[in-house]
């Protein structure tokens, strides 16, 4: 689901999605490949990355599928910073899904 770039709570009404997603995301393992059939990554600028769900989220209605557009940062070739609730809690400081999909992007 499309949103602005500029947007700094895109999961605003969805937080407890996001943590169940986040929860199955960290306890599966994750390669290139995953990441590659389910995100597309546009980069913005010099240091940003929209990560966005490939998934036609119009055919499910499953709220736990839907993801909305996220914008990483990059800084030295390293994720560092995402607009996504779990990127931005105050606990548990750990790279969230989008940060870990574009850390295994092979060309960013």
């Amino acid at each position: 689901m499309p949103g602005s770039d500029a947007d700094e709570h895109p999961d605003r009404g969805r937080e407890h999605l996001e943590v169940i997603r986040e929860t199955i995301d960290r306890n599966s393992e994750r390669d290139w490949d995953y990441y590659r059939e389910n995100y597309t990554f546009t980069l913005l600028d010099e240091g940003r990355v929209r990560v966005s769900s490939i998934i036609d989220t119009e055919s499910v209605d499953s709220p736990i599928v839907t993801e909305v557009d996220h914008v990483v940062t990059i800084d030295a070739g390293t994720p560092v910073t995402c607009n996504c609730h779990i990127a931005r809690r105050p606990i548990d400081r750990k790279p969230c899904r989008h940060m870990r999909a574009v850390d295994a992007h092979p060309r960013l």
